[in-house]
């Protein structure tokens, strides 16, 4: 499992609205270091990297929602909580595969009779990962056509105090992510 990025900014002596931006920011980074490894469904431990990030920057979410308001936070919240809970539907799928091919190869010599129910179970775990990994890519390619990053980092903006949004968020300054082709 992928170590969390440190947060090195952060002030114990600041306000909650000078240090969430500074930790929200560093776990949306987190999320975003895993996004070129989502076009190659191969990369399963990536994935599952960016499943532990992404349940890191929701419930580092959960913790500062007392310093945000509006529909744009509870937006991205959302969109946090859909990433992960879409990651975790197909890592599950990473983790059962296996283990019932290793189940299969162990008992199917002395108990032929499970060897064609698990074999139909096997394939369906492939075939339901499969589909849960095309809708993931789907969900994920169009936050980033919506501008998810953009519309996030944009968010932490007003908590900064007497901050001019011009300056402290050029567009210029954000890396805007690309789609991920669908397979």
């Amino acid at each position: 499992m992928a170590k969390a990025l440190p947060l090195y900014a952060v002030s114990p002596q600041e306000a909650l609205r000078f240090n969430a931006p500074l930790m929200l920011h560093t776990r949306l980074e987190e999320l975003y270091q895993f996004a070129p490894y989502i076009s190659d469904p191969a990369k399963v431990d990536e994935l599952h990297n960016m499943r532990i990030a992404a349940k890191r920057l929701r419930y580092t979410l959960e913790i500062f929602a007392p310093c945000f308001t509006g529909k744009e936070f509870d937006k991205v919240s959302a969109q946090a909580k859909s990433i992960q809970e879409q990651i975790g539907e197909i890592h599950d799928r990473d983790v059962r595969g296996p283990l019932l091919q290793a189940f299969l190869d162990s008992h199917a010599g002395s108990r032929p009779e499970i060897r064609a129910g698990l074999e139909r179970l096997i394939q369906s775990q492939q075939s339901e990962r499969a589909k849960l990994y095309r809708q993931f890519i789907a969900y994920w390619n169009k936050l980033q056509k919506q501008g998810f990053k953009r519309q996030f980092l944009q968010m932490l903006v007003p908590l900064e105090e007497g901050s001019d949004p011009e300056k402290i968020l050029k567009p210029e300054e954000i890396l805007l992510e690309e789609s991920v082709p669908t397979p």
